[in-house]
């Protein structure tokens, strides 16, 4: 018998992490089970897993309307440049689907960072559109975001901030190097700091260390602050292209489902503040740790211990080097590409995509104490309800003799 056809044909985009910060470890777990043939106790399926109560009571409230689900699987990790990847896969699965089954409705219900994915298989779609000349019918499906925060990046012009920041770190790591390179020369040659006088070739030894060291340290600056101008420009056309998303062209067909206090949203939330004070401080102690460096130097002359000159550096380089992880971390959370990404980018996170004629936004509150993270905003009693019923208002249930002459005409 052929397969029978379906009205609506839904695919489930997961998040980033959809199986915990470890995936790794989980599925090692899950292997270690699988041999035990032993299964955890209580342990429901993940929401885009058959079983899972997000798409039981989906399943409900779609009762009379035939369908079909089917989770689009990816890697999960929190790169721009993978969930790019997944929307080409995405893109490619709509319009083989659509081809397959052209009186289908289809439907993309995607979580957390599958929106930006779904997104992205949009625009993938209209720049298929464009291209083609013949006028082919193309996919066209809905699409329900559930607490996805929309991010694009942008090329900005901080002024002098970036080369600041390159020269914060081209600081410390000359710190860092040289202070590993002074000490393997006096391991090497102890006899030099133990001389009080004199010239012999430990001397030159070190003099000539100390002049190859600063004309490379010289060059690595120069190179890489000036030299690699072109390889960041590139890196930032690339992120820019990875995150760009459409102007949707059908805005009416497309639904965001959001919460309050949603815990992705209040962090990426928390990584653009934390992003935009670092990169703004890190000029301050930049600054201040030359005039200190000039200070020291000046009061060590008249009898400043050695020992708190170091620890002051030591102090403002470590002070420097945290806001420089802060910066990275912070940047990271929007993708992994974003820690070492060119400080010339903007990045841009909104709740809902720039849009004209956007079809609803839907805001789920918890009035209740719930143990459940908000940003599982699958788990919410109404989030089923909220989907089907705004499905129905763009989907005319054919009669059952549709669903019957369908399924002949397959066959």
């Amino acid at each position: 018998m052929s397969e029978v056809r379906h009205h609506l044909l839904i695919t489930l985009v997961h998040g980033t992490w959809p199986r915990g910060l470890f995936p790794r470890i989980f599925l090692f777990k899950q292997r270690v089970r699988g041999l035990m043939r032993r299964k955890r106790p209580g342990a429901p399926p993940f929401w885009f897993e058959e079983g899972s109560p997000f798409l039981a009571r989906l399943t409900t409230e779609l009762r009379d309307i035939s369908h079909k689900m089917k989770p689009l699987l990816w890697s999960g990790e929190n790169s721009i440049f993978e969930r790019d990847k997944t929307a080409h896969v995405l893109a490619e699965h709509l319009s083989a689907e659509h081809a397959e089954n052209r009186q289908a409705t289809q439907l993309v219900i995607a979580h957390s960072h599958g929106g930006n994915i779904a997104l992205r298989a949009l625009h993938d779609s209209q720049k298929r559109n464009a291209s083609q000349v013949d006028g082919a019918d193309n996919a066209n499906p809905l699409v329900v975001t559930l607490g996805t925060s929309f991010i694009e990046v942008h090329q900005a012009d901080f002024g002098h901030r970036p080369l600041q920041i390159r020269g914060v770190v081209v600081l410390v790591t000359f710190i860092f190097v040289a202070a590993a390179a002074l000490l393997l020369f006096k391991v090497s040659f102890p006899s030099f700091w133990d001389k009080e006088s004199g010239f012999d070739a430990a001397s030159v030894v070190f003099v000539l260390a100390v002049v190859l060291f600063c004309l490379l340290q010289v060059w690595w600056s120069l190179w890489w602050i000036w030299g690699r101008a072109a390889a960041r420009q590139n890196q930032l056309d690339a992120l820019k292209d990875a995150t760009r998303l459409p102007r949707l062209l059908s805005a009416e067909r497309f639904l965001v489902i959001r919460a309050v206090d949603d815990e992705a949203s209040l962090a990426l939330g928390l990584g653009t503040i934390v992003n935009y004070v670092t990169a703004r401080s890190i000029a301050f102690p930049f600054s201040l740790l030359m005039l200190s460096v000039a200070i020291l130097n000046f009061l060590i002359m008249f009898g400043l211990p050695r020992w708190a000159y170091v620890a002051t550096l030591v102090g403002y380089l470590a002070f420097i080097i945290m806001l420089l992880g802060m910066l990275m971390v912070a940047r990271s959370l929007h993708g992994r590409e974003l820690a070492v990404s060119p400080m010339e980018c903007q990045i841009n996170t909104q709740s809902t995509p720039d849009a004209k004629g956007l079809s609803e936004i839907i805001t789920l509150v918890r009035r209740t104490y719930v143990k459940s993270l908000r940003h599982g905003i699958y788990e919410h009693e109404d989030c089923a309800k909220a989907i089907s019923d705004w499905v129905r208002s763009h989907v005319r249930h054919p009669p059952v003799e549709w669903e019957i002459n369908a399924e002949r005409n397959h066959s």
